[in-house]
């Protein structure tokens, strides 16, 4: 699903007890607060943000790929990146890989809106926030 190119953002995030199923290993629920979690965390770094009641983006959709399971003690990385920017939504592209092996884990691919919280609506991208995207990941393809 996703292109060979790199990550430049990263997130780590160990497997805890509580994340496991009855199996052993990451319930498939648990994959998309890793990938929120990253995607929050590389927000909040793109745009030098210290607090998140000044979110100003929402989900618009979320699609998870899970390649191989992840179990508990794993240390997994997140990696984030700008996919295409719209008007006033851009896509987000996400892999899990375990640290030590590189496995492959899970890929998402997200739709992401700008949004007006107070407003209840959409809203145009800043100029800013074309520019900390594009800053981040050069190579995302302007729509």
């Amino acid at each position: 699903m996703l292109t060979d190119r790199p990550f430049r953002f990263t997130h780590a995030v160990e497997v805890r007890f509580r994340d496991l199923d009855a199996l052993g290993h990451v319930n498939n629920a648990v994959y998309l607060t890793y990938f929120e979690s990253a995607r929050m965390a590389w927000w909040m770094h793109l745009t030098h943000r210290t607090d998140l009641r000044r979110m100003d983006m929402i989900l618009a959709r979320a699609e998870v790929d899970f390649r191989s399971p992840a179990a508990y003690a794993e240390v997994l990385d997140v990696g984030v990146r700008c996919a295409s920017i719209g008007r006033s939504s851009f896509v987000v592209e996400q892999a899990i890989t375990e640290r030590r092996t590189r496995r492959l884990v899970a890929e998402a691919r997200k739709v992401l809106v700008h949004y007006d919280y107070a407003a209840g609506r959409s809203m145009p991208l800043t100029d800013e926030h074309r520019r900390q995207l594009l800053d981040q990941d050069p190579e995302a393809e302007v729509r």
